[in-house]
């Protein structure tokens, strides 16, 4: 991807799974019923260990399809189709579409009036 990353945080793999690289592309749990998929890139290490925790950096695969869902602290599920394999904790979002302060967060989602009929 030629763009900046969406947020970043601290990406903490379950213990059962293998060592996951950068490039890696689970799915993030962004509201009870949507998903998106995402490229992770862990600037410090280029890798997470079974159990261990890493800072990471989010490309989420279609940020606008998805707007007002994200906030600092918010812990995601992050999975592999229906196996959930690790969480993530938001430190920071850098793509300020996707910020939304919790109280105001839907947690169905919604298609953006402005997408309506492209999707």
């Amino acid at each position: 991807m030629n763009r900046p990353f969406d947020f970043e945080g601290l990406f903490t793999l379950s213990a059962s799974h293998g060592v996951v690289t950068s490039g890696y592309q689970p799915q993030h749990a962004l509201h009870e019923n949507y998903q998106s998929s995402g490229r992770h890139t862990y600037p410090d290490h280029g890798l997470v260990r079974p159990g261990e925790m890493a800072r990471v950096e989010v490309h989420l695969i279609s940020p606008e399809v998805y707007p007002h869902c994200l906030w600092e602290g918010r812990v995601l599920d992050v999975l592999e189709g229906s196996r959930q394999v690790g969480t993530l904790e938001i430190t920071r979002i850098a793509t300020e579409g996707l910020l939304v302060a919790p109280e105001s967060y839907k947690q169905l989602w919604e298609e953006p009036a402005e997408l309506r009929g492209r999707l």
